[in-house]
């Protein structure tokens, strides 16, 4: 059996936790308040220091060293190491084998640059680092399969050592994305590596595990993370269309990748992030609809229904604070400033996060409470004694279960 969690703060939407979010914008004055509700854009902030002149600073003017403060990563960090791509094959590419003008290399033509920094019908290009992020994805799920090594602990344990292993992914995640000497190109690699393994991994018991709830936080969170992502590209402004001098090349084929993940394997999961990761692409001129392919089960009528979705909450939410705003549910939550909590974005009914307003540090510190991670599904963890007593058809297994 799993190892037991807390039980999530209660969030539910009740009156009461309507009235107090309400309660909260009536006192905050607009004249405090941001305007910029229409993205997580990231812009760096300035500190002024005074700089001393001694004895003589009565007779000259004093100057005067404006320093940028950065959210995220350092302008210095800029001048990293920049990323190199490989093409990563599609996993399906068998599936379009037979088809006519396939846009891939002819017999003979080296696999040059060409191909490695462009989306075609032979793969996409990710960096070296997010292939290494994707190799490391894939080995911690390998020591979590019972099926690999020919055991039976438990019918859900596959499940829930992916569960695990996504904990410890975003605990991962969390230790990087405000260290400000790390590179944006080097942050970027977490959401390469996880959008192939979810591209390529068997998520099938991980999504049919009897702990649906735990599965389904794990999955918001998911999806928080490209959200973040995203803010954290802005800061430098490096989140927008890949172009042949682009330093990324990948944004659009490996969002539309999560997306994939989201109406697919994830569909029964109930996130609502999918809407807002296509808003902020929108605002940033990032064209989704030119990223459409065959080999990615993600289409145009899906792009128009989550068009659809965040227009609602720009011009029809019903969240109550929203009237006065002209029904902008954004807005609504913006102007509410440093009042704003998480509990704030959960809908009147009680059903879920509303995704108008979302803020990792605060998140991921109440996720964290109720999803430490850890290693206890890890099977290498285990001697090869205790192995032996779970492998099929062995002596300690048929002795553990009774059969002589």
């Amino acid at each position: 059996m799993p190892p037991k969690r807390k039980a999530m703060a209660d969030t539910s939407g009740n009156n009461s936790h309507t009235t107090e979010r309400n309660a909260k914008v009536s006192k905050t004055t607009s004249s405090s308040l941001s305007s910029n509700y229409t993205a997580p854009k990231t812009r760096a902030t300035t500190r002024t220091k005074s700089s001393s002149t001694g004895g003589r600073a009565n007779n000259k003017k004093s100057k005067q060293k404006q320093e940028q403060v950065y959210k995220y990563c350092n302008a210095n960090t800029l001048s990293q190491k920049k990323p190199t791509y490989e093409n990563l094959q599609w996993p399906n590419i068998a599936d379009f084998v037979g088809d006519e003008e396939q846009d891939i290399p002819q017999d003979g033509q080296l696999m040059d640059e060409f191909w490695c920094n462009r989306v075609s019908d032979l793969g996409f290009p990710v960096s070296k680092e997010g292939i290494r992020v994707l190799d490391k994805l894939a080995r911690e799920q390998g020591k979590r399969d019972q099926d690999q090594r020919g055991m039976c602990v438990y019918n859900d344990w596959n499940g829930w050592g992916m569960s695990e292993l996504m904990e410890n992914f975003l605990k991962d995640f969390n230790k990087d994305i405000f260290k400000k000497n790390v590179s944006p190109f080097k942050k970027w690699t977490y959401i390469e590596g996880l959008a192939c393994f979810l591209k390529t991994a068997d998520l099938m018991e991980w999504m049919g595990n009897e702990d649906g709830e735990r599965t389904s936080e794990i999955g918001s969170m998911l999806g928080l993370m490209l959200l973040t992502s995203y803010s954290m590209l802005s800061e430098h402004s490096l989140f927008k269309s890949s172009s042949p001098s682009s330093s990324i090349k990948n944004i659009g084929i490996i969002t539309l990748l999560l997306l994939e993940f989201l109406i697919g394997p994830a569909t029964d999961l109930d996130c609502g992030w999918g809407c807002e990761v296509v808003r902020l692409c929108d605002e940033a001129g990032i064209e989704l609809d030119n990223e459409l392919r065959k080999q990615v089960d993600f289409t145009e009528e899906n792009l128009v229904e989550m068009r659809e979705d965040y227009r609602k909450k720009k011009t029809g939410c019903g969240v109550d604070l929203a009237a006065d705003y002209g029904s902008d549910g954004y807005k609504a939550f913006a102007e509410m400033g440093n009042d704003w909590s998480p509990e704030d974005d959960v809908d009147e009914e009680g059903e879920g996060k509303m995704w108008l307003r979302w803020d990792w540090e605060l998140e991921f510190k109440e996720f964290w409470s109720n999803h430490r991670g850890g290693d206890n599904y890890d099977l290498s963890k285990w001697s090869k004694s205790e192995r032996e007593e779970y492998t099929l058809g062995t002596k300690a297994f048929k002795k553990r279960i009774s059969l002589f």
